[in-house]
């Protein structure tokens, strides 16, 4: 079993207070390296919410930690700007065929020079970093004859490693970033042979997982006691509101939604609601509910159709107020105790 880690774009991750469903929801996102790692950055651009990120010595090993389940994700770097091809990120990923790219990104490479305080660059004799990292710093190293390359699995990992020993003879080849988690000195800057450096990462999904899936369909519902304009609209901002936190989802990811109320409601359009919550940009329509005899009163229900920008596990459906009796499935859901999110529509 992979060890993990959490932490989201900005280093922080689910809390312990926080309840075992908004846990349970969290994409576990793998990669190659240490903390610091230049993978952290191409975690943090393809999903903006929270993560649980999983350093992994290898590259084989953050793809099979997907295939074993152990992660829903992994980024792998494919090429460089200056190396060009990236070979352990295709042999990793041609290991493992079942696998689906659900995003990429480039993240500017810049590399620093970086050792324990009060080291300095003519006491240095290496310079540690991962070999991918070390190839495209060769003019360096030819500029600096004294100090000899030394490959390490991970930029991140070379980082701590030479913060750990305190040897001011040693350096590493990382980011800005990695020297300060880890509290070294940048004894150079832009150290890599082109200054426009950029490394091309891919995200990947096992395809039994579905996370691959990009769209998705999430209904709710909700209930006021009254029919007044003020109530709907305090009900169904409410219900958007849950909607939306509890799936994480941003407003360019909703893309079009559908209300629907029972017939006792006639003083407002829920759409309203919705308008004045800002989603001007939304595709909004409403519509009357079917009068069965013995259906519940005053309900307003919606169906949202989302387009998610990065693969991630949903909340999905949102029953609030007496509208709760219509999915009591969801309400154990919110328990702990049973969840049947694809039961028919009540």
């Amino acid at each position: 079993m992979v060890k993990s880690q959490t932490s989201n774009r900005n280093g922080t991750g689910p809390q312990g207070t926080g309840d075992a469903r908004s846990r349970n929801l969290t994409m576990r996102v793998a990669f190659q390296g240490d903390r610091g790692a230049y993978a952290e950055s191409a975690i943090a651009q393809i999903w903006r919410h929270r993560v649980e990120q999983i350093p992994v010595p290898t590259f084989t090993g953050a793809v099979r930690a997907v295939q074993e389940g152990d992660a829903d994700a992994c980024v792998v770097p494919l090429e460089n700007s200056i190396i060009g091809r990236v070979d352990a990120g295709w042999h990793a990923l041609a290991a493992y065929p079942d696998m689906r790219t659900v995003g990429e990104t480039f993240v500017p490479v810049r590399h620093c020079l970086l050792a324990p305080k009060g080291a300095t660059l003519e006491g240095l004799t290496t310079a540690a970093s991962h070999p991918v990292a070390l190839a495209q710093c060769s003019r360096f190293f030819e500029t600096h004859p004294w100090i000899k390359q030394s490959k390490y699995f991970d930029t991140g990992g070379a980082a701590r490693d030479v913060a750990e020993r305190g040897d001011l003879s040693r350096a590493a080849i990382a980011s800005r970033a990695a020297g300060e988690r880890y509290g070294l000195d940048v004894l150079e800057e832009g150290v890599q042979d082109q200054r426009d450096n950029y490394t091309r990462f891919v995200a990947v999904v096992s395809e039994s997982s579905g996370l691959w899936r990009r769209s998705y369909a999430i209904r709710g519902a909700t209930s006021v006691e009254e029919d007044n304009a003020q109530q709907v609209a305090e009900a169904t901002r409410e219900l958007l509101r849950h909607i939306v936190e509890r799936n994480c989802l941003e407003l360019d990811e909703i893309v079009s939604v559908i209300f629907t109320v029972t017939q006792d409601i006639r003083s407002v359009f829920p759409a309203l609601a919705a308008r004045e919550m800002g989603w001007v940009g939304v595709p909004l329509l409403c519509a009357s509910e079917i009068p069965v005899e013995g259906s519940m009163p005053r309900c307003l229900r919606t169906l949202l159709q989302v387009e998610l920008r990065a693969p991630r596990r949903l909340e999905t459906h949102v029953y609030l107020r007496e509208a709760v009796a219509l999915r009591p499935d969801l309400e154990a859901a919110a328990s702990g105790v049973h969840r049947d999110s694809d039961a028919a529509l009540r």
